[in-house]
């Protein structure tokens, strides 16, 4: 039975143990258990023309429109929302601020592109088909009746470039999802098979890559860059073929990442940029090609930001349904590093490196606003819904309170053990300084009781996101140290109080320190998680604590007849909670342009 899945709590316990165990193995052999290189033996592509289900150049109209919509399959409700309005026949969005309606509307596009990390926490068949494929087939087909959102004629086609999260089994899953389609080889014992249907949309692609024929000398490439932005080699030769052999000359390119290197580069890790610096030059470094890099779009970070260098935009645009990540820790000024190879049309001179890049973010037309979405302001307010951390991620603070009673019951061993004495009365005793000297004497008294505060203290290193150890070591332990003095006073502090006489009043004490400390150190934790954010821009990652639902978005790119490509950033700023519903009409949905129609010339 399918279900309407909730927001993964990413500080969920379980769901910590069971993402970290996934990501440590994909990690380590990832490397190892490469499966794009076997699919690319067992799936040769013909070298005489381009696969025909890839080529949209002669569209009936002259035009073709297409959509980009990225990290998906988080929860029910934004992942569905998202679903509807890629699926509506026509969409009518308000316009932005300082922008035009769009009286026509836009129509549901023949091509979606799926930008990466399409299912959420791991890439398991079952998140897979309720995460992501339930709530498209929704969409597609409300009720699981009869009638559709459009007949099999006019079914769209669907192409997917994976992220990280979907190579956390080794692309098993998004294979047989996304790459079922197989083309007979001459000569090979084998037939041809059609790819799935998800959400009434035909799969086309045999591999994890792809190269899409557009109208009026456009293409598009959507690239696999693995868990590390690793692009294997024949990839690489199969983009170099496409741009040498079948791109026509002054072609025009839009390149679909894993990753907006552009986004996390900086001044002192230019090596971030590494990888799409020789990516994005493999088109228009063909000699006598003339081809031309126009737009670059990822997802993996998900909000909307539009970033240019010398008038080309990179765009960031991963709100397809996943959590929200901030936008008011980007960079406010422009990000100056230095890469191997230059922009891209620029001629590479191996004697001349390293070149300057310089990234900075976009203003929308009109507004002169940065291109941003939530902006700046936004994004700090939402921020300080980590004060409420211990509520909004109870299943952590019940195991911390859960931890801690371990941990105090301990003590009360080791007291037991030491002076035949239970802990209340030794914490009773004397003064708040006497109780509390005790306290810590015990905690040292056994190795059990010892390990954890050591393992605990680790626990806070790693979490601190600072590369450099020392300050790490700082961070981690100033943390740690504000959490072990918060317990030790609220545990001191309940059990005096409390001030138990017999066995069953003992139990109430301590069970009462635990949770009144759980309580606390989650508090604690959401402070430090909005401090940092707010005031040094780390632990942006860790926004994932407020599973913020809403400012979601796609991009819904024309072609028209003269070439002109139009990209329509479409925002839904509150989704609407339809788990809940069995039946009837999904709420409706208020989608906007986050900025006005970018035009890009031919």
């Amino acid at each position: 039975m399918r279900l309407k899945m909730p927001m993964v709590g990413w500080f969920d316990p379980a769901q910590l143990i069971q993402t970290a165990i996934r990501v440590l193995i994909s990690s380590l052999f990832g490397e190892f258990a490469d499966r794009r290189e076997a699919f690319a033996a067992a799936n040769p592509i013909k070298d005489d023309k381009l696969d025909e289900r890839c080529d949209y150049s002669a569209t009936p109209d002259g035009d073709l429109w297409v959509d980009y919509v990225a990290d998906t399959g988080d929860g029910w409700n934004p992942t569905f929302a998202i679903a509807q309005l890629l699926a509506a026949k026509q969409l009518h969005p308000r316009a932005s601020a300082g922008g035009e309606a769009i009286e026509a509307g836009l129509p549901r596009a023949q091509v979606l592109v799926l930008g990466g990390d399409q299912v959420y926490p791991t890439a398991s068949q079952e998140d897979y088909d309720n995460r992501f494929v339930y709530p498209f087939d929704e969409a597609y087909r409300p009720g699981g009746g009869p009638e559709t959102m459009w007949d099999e004629k006019h079914r769209p086609d669907l192409f997917a470039v994976p992220g990280n999260h979907d190579w956390y089994d080794g692309l098993k899953n998004f294979f047989h999802l996304f790459c079922r389609r197989t083309i007979k080889s001459d000569g090979e014992a084998e037939i041809s098979r059609n790819g799935n249907v998800i959400g009434g949309r035909q799969t086309h692609q045999t591999r994890s890559y792809f190269a899409l024929k557009l109208p009026k000398g456009w293409w598009l490439w959507g690239t696999d860059s693995q868990l590390a932005g690793y692009i294997d080699q024949p990839q690489v030769d199969f983009f170099q073929y496409v741009a040498q052999c079948w791109m026509e000359p002054g072609s025009k390119l839009i390149l679909c990442t894993g990753t907006p290197d552009w986004e996390y580069v900086r001044g002192d890790k230019p090596g971030t940029y590494e990888g799409l610096s020789y990516l994005e030059r493999l088109a228009p470094a063909v000699r006598g090609k003339n081809h031309k890099l126009k737009l670059v779009l990822s997802g993996d970070s998900h909000h909307y930001a539009r970033f240019q260098e010398q008038g080309l935009n990179y765009i960031t645009c991963g709100g397809g349904g996943a959590f929200l990540h901030p936008t008011h820790q980007l960079p406010k000024e422009p990000v100056d590093f230095q890469t191997r190879f230059p922009r891209p049309g620029e001629t590479f001179d191996p004697d001349h490196g390293p070149y300057d890049r310089r990234f900075a973010i976009g203003t929308k037309e009109g507004s002169g606003e940065e291109a941003l979405f939530p902006d700046r302001n936004a994004s700090r307010k939402l921020t300080a819904g980590n004060i409420l951390f211990a509520f909004r991620n109870w299943k952590l603070t019940a195991t911390l309170a859960a931890g801690y009673l371990f941990f105090i019951w301990l003590l009360d061993f080791n007291l037991r053990v030491s002076d035949g004495e239970r802990l209340p009365a030794a914490l009773v005793d004397g003064s708040l300084r006497d109780a509390i000297m005790r306290y810590w004497e015990l905690g040292f008294y056994s190795p059990w009781s010892t390990i954890l505060l050591i393992v605990s203290g680790a626990a806070y290193y790693y979490f601190a996101e600072i590369e450099k150890p020392w300050k790490r070591l700082l961070v981690g332990g100033g943390h740690a140290l504000v959490h072990a003095a918060l317990v030790t006073l609220i545990t001191c502090l309940v059990v005096r109080a409390m001030a138990p006489t017999d066995l069953i009043g003992t139990i109430l004490a301590l069970a009462a320190a635990a949770i009144a400390s759980a309580f606390a150190s989650a508090t604690v934790i959401g402070l430090y998680l909005w401090f940092c954010l707010s005031v040094f821009g780390i632990h942006w990652g860790h926004f994932s604590s407020l599973a913020i639902q809403g400012y979601k978005s796609f991009l819904r790119l024309h072609i028209d007849g003269e070439g002109v490509l139009t990209v329509h950033p479409i925002g839904l700023t509150k989704v609407p909670s339809d788990r809940g519903r069995r039946s009837g009409r999904p709420p409706d949905l208020d989608p906007h342009l986050i900025e006005p129609p970018i035009r890009i010339a031919p």
